[in-house]
């Protein structure tokens, strides 16, 4: 570990906008404690504290996603010694990449949108959606015939369903939060089966045979006091 990057915790709560309709949330140095590096630079990237976006109850909270990931932008310190830290990377909200170059930030890497893919014949998977509480779709992998079979009692979307331009927006997958709930049946050659599930479906699949194993995790936004 570099001197320099001892005693610096990733310890700074920080929400940046990843699409129209949701926020990425992840912990961040302070990035204010590096020279050259002012709170204007901070706003141009579009970092948020929890208490900035508490009243924007209307988006989906973002945490450790695998997609949809914001883009990295990075920024030479100005008159930084030999053997300092000569850079800050971070994350960007997606709609202030023009103000982060006009603050001398550089575009790193692009946002990672979520990947649909449609069933395959020749893989036999295709992508699942299930729609949790918070507006979040939720994408993971299945067996095509799987979800032919289970989709619709679990009230799960297929890929192949034309996606609206809002849809798409709410869209994660391999996220710690939301992450939807999983159920498990038992199929006649006496193994199980399991999945996630779609929120709206949990009030029914002790009917159609499931057992909830974990009912969904999403992170809610109180209304601010009027």
């Amino acid at each position: 570990m570099p001197p320099y990057t001892r005693g610096k915790l990733r310890d700074k709560l920080t929400y940046v906008l990843v699409t129209n309709n949701a926020y990425f949330i992840f912990k961040t140095k302070d990035l204010s404690t590096f020279p050259g590096i002012s709170e204007s630079d901070i706003t141009a990237i579009g970092h948020k504290t929890a208490e900035a976006v508490a009243s924007d109850t209307t988006k989906i909270r973002i945490v450790g996603a695998s997609a949809p990931q914001p883009p990295r932008v990075t920024k030479r310190l100005s008159n930084a010694a030999v053997g300092t830290q000569q850079s800050v990377s971070t994350f960007c909200g997606y709609v202030s990449l023009s103000s982060a170059q006009t603050a001398g930030w550089k575009i790193t890497k692009s946002r990672r949108s979520v990947l649909l893919r449609a069933a395959s014949a020749l893989s036999g998977s295709q992508t699942a959606i299930a729609a949790l509480s918070d507006g979040s779709l939720y994408c993971f992998p299945m067996n095509k015939a799987d979800f032919d079979a289970y989709g619709a009692t679990l009230q799960l979307k297929s890929a192949a369903t034309e996606q609206s331009a809002t849809e798409v927006s709410k869209l994660v997958s391999g996220s710690s939060i939301p992450r939807p709930g999983r159920a498990t049946t038992k199929i006649a050659s006496g193994s199980s089966f399991s999945s996630f599930y779609s929120t709206e479906a949990l009030g029914d699949l002790g009917a159609a045979g499931f057992s909830v194993l974990s009912e969904e995790l999403v992170m809610t936004v109180a209304p601010a006091a009027s």
